[in-house]
């Protein structure tokens, strides 16, 4: 008569499969450790396993996020990073095995991603420049890479020639734009000078250019 395992015997039966998986070994590596907000960074995992090849996920950690990935045939696999904001940021990834009996999961040592504030990008558009039409002046912001700005525009005009002068202040609409209307201007040439203040994410840039009224 066949007797059903104990429970202590089911446990060493356990830990007998458990110690013969055998051992892998996790690491990662980043196209780049410094990186501008927006800018896109790669993170590649590769996992060596004995016997190999390894075959699983892989779980990359970024702080408190998770992406899931499946291993290649070679044991490795990449992934574009997320859009992750200004600051330091550390990065790991933990083996999944497929078939635990066979192989053990480990975790690669972290590695820091820096992120910087990106340089930004202004175009500028005069609009109306006639001496009897509304004069304004159109402003458009934008990482380097593509990001939205946010926070203040400053559009300042100045009549060469003369003292007048003009300055308005607004906010960068949701979609990166402002337009500063100015009224009817004088005959002339005008220096235009536009700042934006910059936010947490993006740099503050200062861009410079003249244009003129004419009569009509």
């Amino acid at each position: 008569m066949m007797m059903a395992p104990s429970f202590a015997a089911g446990a060493a039966l356990l830990a007998l499969v458990a110690a013969g998986s055998g051992p892998s070994s996790t690491t990662v590596v980043l196209s780049t450790s410094e990186s501008a907000y927006g800018e896109t960074v790669t993170v590649s995992a590769t996992v060596t396993t004995v016997p190999g090849p390894a075959q699983g996920d892989v779980v990359f950690a970024l702080g408190d996020l998770r992406v899931k990935a499946n291993l290649g045939a070679s044991g490795s696999t990449t992934i574009v990073l997320p859009k992750l904001t200004v600051g330091q940021h550390p990065v790991s990834a933990t083996f999944v095995p497929q078939i635990p009996d066979e192989h053990q999961g480990s975790t690669s040592l972290v590695q820091s991603w820096t992120v910087s504030p990106v340089r930004t990008q202004l175009q500028m558009r005069v609009i109306g420049r006639g001496a009897r039409i509304l004069t304004s002046v159109e402003v458009r912001a934008a990482g380097e890479f593509g990001t939205r700005s946010t926070g203040r525009v400053k559009v300042r005009i100045q009549h060469l020639g003369t003292k007048d002068s003009t300055r308005v202040v607004q906010r960068l609409s949701t979609a990166g734009v402002v337009l500063a209307g100015f009224g009817k201007l004088p005959q002339g040439t005008y220096r235009l000078a536009v700042t934006y203040v910059g936010d947490s994410q993006h740099q503050r840039q200062m861009s410079l250019g003249r244009f003129y009224v004419r009569r009509r």
